[in-house]
């Protein structure tokens, strides 16, 4: 019997506000066993690993029947194995590049041609019907055109045989997110948690849209899911200090704000988090602090875009001279 599964292009985004294509190159590592049904090692079979974007490289296995590639990139890749003779096996595997995955063993059946040909479709080891194979062929081909309205519809069509798919709902998530369609983007951002309770991505846009809608402790509660070392672009911490200090809530601005800060404590284009950071200060009476910050937004960004507002806010901190009222900002 001649097997046919079909694969999600899974999609890892490293953050809401930066939903772009990768290379599928990184830190992560994977390797595995390839065996015959008589726990023999398979020689010289084809590894083919492919990211999200279709691309990746092929490894042979040795006489032992291993192989490992080192230099991928994390998130969902597609695994397809095969050797002349042989059934091909496809499954996929989460990459991570902190930790050390677990090895891909795999057990290859013998081909049988001899079989009346029979199609089964799968995906995850889950059969589907011809009709959902047919959707989730529509909506990867509508992705790849960035047609979010048609890949919305036809992904929504495959729930009806993986209703609890990540890759499904991920790729629901976005479509919904990239169309500005943000309610939608939220409830299935909260069913992708809801299976996957670590999936950083849809943690940070749950917090990302909570915060759009003022729902500050919402907000807060979705970063607090998020691993600090999961957070390489200040971007998050600062949008999320912005909020809270445009709502009147300067303490806890402040420490989001200084989260922001040491992501890039030097960095020019850093430069925002120490100005607002002196505003909250400042709003709070802590003048001495907020001069700091101000001070240190001058040495790193002279030219920046808040450089004149900064320069005001120092004169007017001189002895003297009549306090200023701090601006709000969206």
């Amino acid at each position: 019997m001649s097997v046919k599964k079909y694969s999600l292009v899974f999609l890892a985004v490293l953050c809401a506000s930066a939903l772009s294509a990768q290379d599928w190159t990184g830190r992560g590592r994977l390797e595995g066993n390839v065996k015959d049904a008589d726990g023999k090692p398979i020689a010289n079979a084809t590894v083919s690993l492919r990211w999200t974007d279709g691309k990746g490289p092929d490894v042979k296995t040795n006489d032992k029947g291993h192989w490992a590639r080192m230099g991928l990139n994390g998130g969902q890749w597609n695994v397809d194995i095969s050797a002349p003779g042989y059934q091909t096996k496809k499954t996929s595997f989460p990459v991570s590049q902190a930790a050390r995955n677990e090895p891909i063993n795999v057990t290859l059946e013998k081909a049988a041609p001899q079989e009346a040909p029979h199609e089964e479709l799968s995906v995850g080891g889950k059969k589907i019907s011809k009709e959902t194979a047919d959707a989730i062929e529509k909506a990867n081909a509508a992705w790849n055109e960035k047609n979010w309205a048609e890949a919305r519809a036809n992904y929504e069509k495959v729930l009806v045989d993986l209703p609890d798919n990540q890759g499904v709902l991920e790729h629901l998530e976005l479509a919904c997110y990239n169309a500005k369609q943000y309610d939608d983007a939220l409830n299935y951002a909260k069913k992708v948690v809801a299976v996957a309770p670590d999936d950083t991505n849809s943690w940070l846009i749950i917090a990302e849209i909570e915060l759009q809608k003022g729902n500050l402790d919402e907000g807060k509660a979705a970063m607090e899911k998020v691993p600090d070392e999961k957070i390489t672009d200040p971007g998050p911490y600062l949008n999320m200090g912005i909020n809270y200090y445009n709502k009147g809530r300067a303490a806890d601005a402040d420490q989001w704000f200084t989260k922001a800060i040491t992501k890039a404590p030097e960095s020019p284009d850093n430069a925002d988090a120490y100005y607002y950071r002196g505003l909250a200060r400042y709003s709070e009476k802590h003048v001495d602090d907020a001069k700091a910050d101000f001070e240190k937004y001058l040495q790193i960004a002279p030219t920046g875009t808040n450089a004149d507002t900064v320069k005001e806010l120092l004169n007017s901190m001189k002895p003297g001279k009549p306090a200023r009222k701090t601006p709000s900002h969206g």
